[in-house]
């Protein structure tokens, strides 16, 4: 990406510090030294952030670094490529988070939507994988690698949903208490339903209690669900739609307890636009002034790539609205 597409997204984005929205967990990183904020409110930022294929992104920061990790394959051989950056300027690749198991092992192939989060002073890293023979990706299971390095290398400590599943997401809540929020994978080995989205308890972070409840069964699909706590509510966002194309989008349900019930509310968060197609799978964090920013890919018009891009997200007491997918100069004050 050059330098003129993004001059400013450092103003933007060195205020971000790495909260993801989690009622009682607050900032993960107050031991760590942050950068040099900046605020001059005059200056822009454009999308996308970084100019490779780099889909499903989590966005965290630790030690003077901005470390985005997306799906896929690394260029070294691993899988869930990191990259670094002190300014949004000059991204440098750090590495695959984590190595290929072998052909029956649980993380064979796909290494899709990381998310990462540090518990007791380890980074936990999340995501979905599956053995060589997965007829209709039945064989996906989230799983875990742990690292007491944000930039990895992550070690294997194998599966956390021990059926079909996809787009594990960590949130823990105010009484500390942990959940595992997650979509239902095709020819789930408990007779759940594809496409829909469940929660299930965490007893440790690479155990859950066995107990899935099913809470967003509104449409044909939903997947990539996220949790922030607001105005004491619980709001779930997720997106629905088929990746591939313009139907993908960002929506979102409340509720008044992490496990439901969930209402669906009518309005969308991201959806398609002239310039960007198929916004969607995000992660959400809020900045050093209390700011909300959106992390999410998107589809450039050709549909030859998904692209990381940022925006603001606006909370209130009964809705979450976005002037995302932005493709033109953002001011940092709007």
């Amino acid at each position: 990406m050059s330098k003129v597409k993004i001059f400013v997204f450092i103003s933007a984005l060195a205020l971000l510090v790495s909260c993801r929205g989690n009622r009682g967990q607050g900032r993960q990183n107050d031991s760590n030294t942050d950068t040099e904020l900046l605020e001059d409110k005059g200056l822009t930022y454009r999308n996308p952030i970084i100019d490779k294929y780099l889909a499903d992104p989590c966005l965290m920061y630790d030690n003077g670094f901005y470390y985005l990790f997306a799906t896929g394959k690394a260029e070294d051989g691993r899988f869930i490529p990191i990259h670094r950056t002190r300014d949004f300027v000059n991204w440098e690749f750090v590495r695959g988070a984590v190595e290929r198991g072998g052909k029956t092992d649980w993380n064979y192939n796909h290494f899709w939507a990381p998310e990462v989060i540090r518990i007791d002073g380890k980074w936990h890293l999340y995501y979905t994988a599956t053995p060589e023979h997965s007829p209709r990706n039945s064989g996906n299971r989230v799983g875990l690698a742990v690292s007491d390095s944000i930039q990895g290398p992550y070690q294997d400590r194998g599966v956390v949903i021990p059926h079909g599943s996809i787009d594990g997401h960590v949130f823990i809540d105010e009484d500390k208490q942990m959940y595992m929020f997650y979509t239902i994978e095709h020819l789930n080995s408990d007779g759940l339903t594809a496409g829909q989205i469940y929660v299930d308890r965490l007893l440790a972070p690479n155990r859950v209690e066995g107990k899935p409840k099913q809470i967003v069964s509104h449409h044909k699909w939903q997947e990539g669900p996220f949790l922030q706590y607001r105005y004491n509510k619980y709001f779930l966002t997720y997106s629905s739609g088929a990746w591939t194309n313009e139907t993908y989008h960002v929506r979102y349900a409340v509720a008044s307890s992490p496990e439901g019930p969930f209402t669906e509310q009518p309005d969308t968060i991201l959806s398609s636009n002239e310039m960007v197609k198929g916004p969607g799978h995000h992660f959400m964090y809020q900045d050093k002034y209390g700011k909300d920013w959106i992390i999410y890919h998107g589809w450039d018009t050709a549909f030859t790539a998904r692209y990381p891009r940022i925006d603001r997200i606006f909370f209130s007491e009964n809705s979450i609205r976005s002037d995302g997918p932005t493709f033109s100069k953002q001011k940092l004050d709007r």
